[in-house]
């Protein structure tokens, strides 16, 4: 069995960095051509696992310490009801890089499972297009 928690070859994998930028993080972010996984915990581990094709929109945020130490979150709200409709990434080094290569691999996922954004209307849903990663259309049911 791999080293990974996720399917697929890894197109990006980083340990969650603490405030000053350094890895004594339990929690790993690992991305595949198919799904991106955040592994957390040490004694009790926790596997959340997202596939790509199910990503509705990146969001990429940075407070002002973040921004000291080149550090990011990036958001991924997504139709996957186990993560609760979104996946953080916290404390991400090369953040900006990092989203692109999300947006490229989701971009990707969507053409091979030929999964357009017809199939989200409505009931956990969006319409529009998705080449550039927003969301004009989303339609979030009131919330």
């Amino acid at each position: 069995m791999s080293n990974s928690m996720a399917d697929g070859d890894i197109i990006w994998s980083q340990r969650k960095r603490n405030w000053c930028r350094t890895p004594f993080t339990f929690t790993t972010y690992t991305l595949t051509n198919d799904e991106i996984a955040v592994k957390s915990g040490i004694l009790r581990e926790t596997y959340d696992v997202t596939k790509l094709f199910r990503v509705v929109d990146l969001t990429l945020t940075r407070t002002l310490l973040q921004r000291l130490f080149g550090l990011s979150t990036i958001t991924l709200e997504t139709r996957d009801q186990s993560s609760g409709g979104q996946l953080v990434l916290k404390n991400v080094v090369r953040g900006f890089d990092v989203r692109r290569v999300i947006q490229r691999a989701v971009d990707e996922s969507r053409n091979v499972n030929r999964v357009s954004a017809r199939e989200y209307m409505g009931d956990g849903s969006y319409e529009g297009g998705y080449d550039d990663g927003y969301n004009g259309g989303y339609d979030d049911g009131g919330r």
